[in-house]
C-alpha cells in the first residue's frame, strides 16, 4: 500500500504541505494548469530551494492580485465545479472547506453558510487546499497519515483584529484528533494545515513505514530550536506485528480412550487454554499414541496440568515458553439477515483480514436454521464490503 507519512515539528501550513509535496516530484506548472480555471483571481506559484539547517526543502508561494475581502462557502463550492478536477479531488477540497465553515460557524456562533471566509477564501489559501489534494492524487498515494500536529501559542493579527494562539479555527478543527501543545512558537499549524489533515490523514503517534522518497516543504518562519520544515515520507506500510510471551505445553498418551480427548479439549478450552491440538504419534516400542499440546498464558500451566492429569493416563506435561508474533487485531460486528456477527479483523501492511467468529456463526445457524458455510460465507461477504467501502472514502 502506497502510503504518505507526514511529520511536522514545527506545525503545518497548507504552502507548507505543498512544498514538501512538490519536493517529492508534483510539477508546480502542471499543477498552476489544473487549479486557473477554479481560481477567482490570476496567480502565480514560484518554488525556490533552500536549505533551512542544512536540510535542503522546497518552499512556495503563491502570489495574486487584487481581490475580494471575503467569500462564502456557496462561491467556493460553485469555484470547485468548475475546471476538470477529479470526483474525489473536488470532494476532498469541499470537505476542508466545510471544515473551516463549520469551525467559524462555531467560533463566531454562526451557521456554515453565512459564515464569511477571509485568510481561507482568498486565492492563494485556494491554491493551497485544492493543491494539495490534487498533488496527493498525482502521487498515487492510497492512504496518508500524520503525527500529532505541533500547536504554538502567542498573540498575533486577524482580520477580525488580535487573536490567540493557537488559532481558534485551527483549534476547534482539531477538536478530537491529538496534538501538541508547545510554548512561545506563535502561530504553528495553520486553520487551512488543519484542515487539509483532518480530512486526509489518520492520526497515528508513529507509523511503520519502508521509506521510498522523503520531502520537506519549508515554512516562512525561523525558530531558534526547530527546523521549520514539514517532512513528508512516500513510501508503503510495512507489515507490524504484535508480541507476547505464552507457553507451550505438551504430553505424548496412550493409555486413554480416544473418546476422551474431546472433553479434554472442552476442560482445557474452559479453563483458559488459547488452543489445543492433537497430533498422533509412535511411542517408544511402536506403542501409537496421541501428543497433547496446549497453549497457555504463565498463571494457567499449573491448572492446565492437572486437567491432563486428571482427565487422562498422562504422568505429566512438559512446558516451554514462546514468543508469538501476531498481527494486530480487533473486533467489529456486522449486521446479517439473521443478527449480529463478530469479525475477528487482523490489520496487515496491505490492507486488513476478516474472519467471523465461529460461535458466533454456529448460534446463528442453529437458530434459523441456516447451513454453517452459509452463515460465514455471508458474515465474510459483508465485513468484505464494509472494508472496501472504508478504503474507497479514505481514498476519495
Amino acid at each position: 500500500m502506497r502510503i504518505l507519512y507526514f511529520d511536522g515539528q514545527a506545525g503545518v501550513a497548507g504552502d507548507m504541505i505543498l512544498g514538501a509535496l512538490i519536493d517529492l516530484g508534483i510539477d508546480p506548472a502542471a499543477m498552476s494548469e489544473t487549479l486557473h480555471p477554479i481560481t477567482p483571481v490570476e496567480f502565480t506559484i514560484t518554488t525556490e530551494s533552500v536549505s533551512i539547517c542544512g536540510l535542503a526543502a522546497t518552499r512556495v508561494r503563491v502570489d495574486v492580485g487584487e481581490e475580494k475581502a471575503h467569500r462564502h462557502l456557496s462561491e467556493i463550492e460553485g469555484l470547485l465545479e468548475r475546471g476538470s478536477l477529479s470526483a474525489s479531488v473536488r470532494e476532498r477540497a469541499r470537505n476542508i472547506y466545510r471544515r473551516l465553515a463549520d469551525a467559524e460557524a462555531q467560533i463566531h456562533s454562526s451557521t456554515r453558510e453565512k459564515v464569511h471566509f477571509h485568510e481561507v477564501g482568498a486565492t492563494d489559501a485556494i491554491v493551497d487546499i485544492v493543491g494539495s489534494v490534487w498533488g496527493i492524487e498525482q502521487l498515487g498515494i492510497e492512504r496518508v497519515y500524520c503525527a500529532p500536529p505541533v500547536l504554538g501559542s502567542g498573540v498575533g493579527t486577524s482580520a477580525h483584529g488580535p487573536i490567540i494562539y493557537p488559532a481558534p479555527a485551527a483549534l476547534e478543527i482539531l477538536r478530537g484528533y491529538p496534538v501538541r501543545f508547545e510554548s512561545d512558537l506563535g502561530e504553528t499549524t495553520t486553520p487551512t494545515g488543519a484542515a487539509v489533515l483532518a480530512e486526509i490523514a489518520e492520526f497515528v503517534d508513529d507509523m511503520p513505514v519502508v521509506p521510498e522518497k522523503v520531502g520537506y516543504g519549508a515554512g516562512h518562519k525561523t525558530f531558534d530550536d526547530r527546523p521549520n520544515l514539514l517532512r513528508a515520507t512516500l513510501g508503503t506500510l510495512a507489515v507490524t506485528f504484535d508480541t507476547d510471551r505464552i507457553w507451550l505445553g505438551a504430553s505424548d498418551i496412550d493409555n486413554t480412550r480416544p473418546e476422551v480427548f474431546d472433553w479434554l479439549a472442552v476442560r482445557l478450552r474452559d479453563a483458559g487454554a488459547i488452543d489445543v491440538m492433537f497430533t498422533s504419534v509412535s511411542m517408544k516400542k511402536g506403542r501409537p499414541g496421541t501428543r497433547v499440546e496446549i497453549l497457555a498464558p504463565e498463571d494457567k500451566r499449573h491448572v492446565m496440568t492437572e486437567i491432563v492429569l486428571r482427565e487422562t493416563g498422562s504422568l505429566g506435561v512438559r512446558w516451554n515458553p514462546v514468543e508469538r508474533l501476531k498481527l494486530p487485531r480487533r473486533i467489529e460486528t456486522v449486521a446479517t439477515p439473521w443478527g449480529e456477527i463478530r469479525i475477528k479483523v487482523a490489520t496487515l501492511g496491505d490492507g486488513e483480514r476478516g474472519i467471523p467468529e465461529h460461535d458466533d456463526c454456529v448460534r446463528v445457524a442453529q437458530q434459523h436454521n441456516v447451513p454453517l458455510q452459509y452463515v460465514i460465507a455471508t458474515a465474510t461477504r459483508l465485513f468484505d464490503q464494509l472494508s472496501e467501502s472504508r478504503t474507497n472514502t479514505n481514498e476519495g
